[in-house]
């Protein structure tokens, strides 16, 4: 019995091993348990720049969709990489997340009739003061989307703090005769982390708050509310539901921010968000 299944020599016994279902399945199951996405290594969950990416897709690549032992062990350790990459960025994933997205109102009616050169100098200044809003406020920008952007942070306040100075920073831009204005949209949950990007009905709704946001406003849910209620002012907003979202996700416009921020970081007292 034994003769059976020895393979003959040594590479051939590697090649019996590396083949071994029950031995991949093992791997596979144990990968479930270790932090991280257990799915890591494929395209959409490798897609971003980091050593742990570039290894991943080189690993998958190899597999040529046929999961072998040393494949998804290799795997394994590149997916507790990735998570550790998250870890030192300050974001853990996994952990309740709070979900920024921004955008600028009426920016593709404006470009139509915009010289490319126009455009591309608005983005990048919007991304800088985007990025530098998020950043210096611990956040992360997981990813440009033409004309916004989405960020994650650990907390919901450094979120919304982030949404008005980048919504401040942004007025300030003037390209040509043209002045942009941001909305903001923020919500609080556990989205799905696939590579560097992530998924799921939280990003959903954090997404769809920026989009029924008003031109320099900020709308937030209600789970963010409850977070930021000692330090922020906030009134209902319209009871119209959102295309996507859950019903009993309610929406605030928050209309006045922390005391001690708008002295430092605004001219105006009243703040943009009050003006509309």
């Amino acid at each position: 019995m034994l003769s059976e299944f020895t393979p003959p020599g040594l590479r051939g016994g590697l090649r019996w091993l590396n083949r071994r279902r029950s031995l991949v399945a093992l791997v596979q199951a144990a990968r479930e348990l270790l932090p991280g996405d257990s799915g890591f290594g494929d395209p959409m969950s490798t897609a971003g720049t980091s050593a742990a990416h570039a290894l991943g897709r080189r690993a998958w690549t190899l597999q040529d969709g046929r999961f072998s032992l040393l494949g998804e062990l290799a795997l394994a350790g590149l997916q507790v990489a990735d998570w550790l990459g998250e870890d030192i960025r300050g974001v853990a994933s996994g952990e309740e997340q709070s979900i920024l997205f921004v955008d600028l109102r009426g920016f593709s009616r404006w470009a139509l009739s915009a010289g490319d050169r126009d455009v591309a100098d608005l983005l990048r200044n919007a991304d800088a003061v985007i990025t530098e809003a998020v950043e210096s406020r611990e956040g992360v920008v997981v990813k440009r989307l033409g004309d916004g952007a989405m960020a994650i942070f650990a907390d919901c306040q450094p979120a919304v703090d982030a949404a008005f100075e980048a919504i401040s920073g942004v007025r300030r831009i003037n390209i040509g005769s043209y002045r942009p204005v941001l909305r903001a949209g923020v919500h609080v949950g556990r989205p799905q982390r696939i590579g560097s990007d992530y998924v799921g009905v939280d990003v959903n709704i954090a997404a769809r708050l920026c989009e029924a946001a008003p031109e320099g406003g900020v709308l937030v849910s209600g789970a963010v509310r409850e977070r930021i209620a000692d330090r922020q002012r906030t009134e209902p907003a319209s009871n119209k539901q959102l295309r996507g979202v859950p019903d009993h996700v309610s929406m605030y416009r928050v209309t006045g921010r922390p005391e001690a921020d708008t002295r430092e970081r605004d001219p105006d007292p009243a703040g943009a968000a009050s003006r509309d």
